[in-house]
């Protein structure tokens, strides 16, 4: 049976995590044939982030100081012996129950990764509206950013992806554990997206439920964060793969 690693960043996430992981266990996978490994890094939350994840059995514990979502994520990579990897958010924005539709879109040669689109998950349960794939409960700068970074990567790299800031993403993980990652922060998606592509790794994306949460919940991501990701997609285009 294949392995899918689940990597979870976390910081100071002490009021969802147990939800989350409890989600994340009961998802059944088995069905597409995988089983799971489940890994949590703890970017050095100071609160009881830690304590509540060790309640858990069969989920790996990392912890590490705090040095931002990206270099938590790629320590989850690299701890991680799964076939695939799928990064989780520590919250409850989005639904674990939709690996399956994630893993269904895989193919058997390992040249795809997946993408959960927000956006595509709203047009099939709203239909089209104004503005298009926008969830009734999510800001307007968060959506306009996303159309934004859809606009840059087809213009990069002519590739047209309606979620580039969706925090599901499900990877081949060799390509990620061969890659010498230079960003540390929430820009590491991107960076991670350049990689694929330039790497001809197709990316296929499929609609997903979603549940906006803003800075009051703990959200971290702030504006200055899309402009380094426009940034990134921008420099990742034509720099040298060390």
């Amino acid at each position: 049976m294949k392995k899918l690693s689940i990597v979870i960043p976390a910081f100071n996430e002490e009021k969802y995590i147990a939800d989350v992981l409890t989600r994340v266990k009961a998802a059944d996978i088995s069905k597409n044939g995988f089983e799971k490994d489940i890994v949590v890094v703890d970017d050095g939350s100071t609160d009881a982030t830690a304590s509540k994840v060790k309640s858990f059995e069969g989920v790996k514990l990392i912890s590490k100081p705090n040095a931002g979502k990206g270099s938590a994520v790629q320590r989850g990579i690299r701890e991680a012996d799964g076939d695939w990897i799928l990064i989780q958010d520590a919250d409850l924005e989005y639904f674990p129950e939709d690996y399956a539709v994630l893993l269904d879109a895989l193919d058997d040669g390992g040249k795809v990764a997946v993408y959960g689109s927000r956006p595509m998950g709203q047009i099939k349960e709203r239909g089209w509206k104004i503005p298009p794939g926008k969830h009734p409960s999510q800001r307007f700068g968060p959506w306009l950013m996303n159309a934004v970074l859809t606009l840059e990567v087809f213009l990069l790299y002519g590739k047209w992806i309606t979620d580039n800031l969706t925090a599901y993403k499900l990877y081949p993980a060799q390509i990620l554990k061969r890659h010498n990652f230079v960003t540390t922060g929430f820009e590491g998606d991107h960076e991670i997206t350049a990689l694929l592509i330039r790497s001809g790794i197709a990316i296929k994306e499929v609609p997903i439920r979603y549940s906006p949460r803003g800075v009051k919940e703990g959200k971290k991501i702030r504006v200055r964060d899309g402009f380094t990701a426009l940034w990134t997609l921008l420099r990742y285009r034509f720099i040298r793969w060390k």
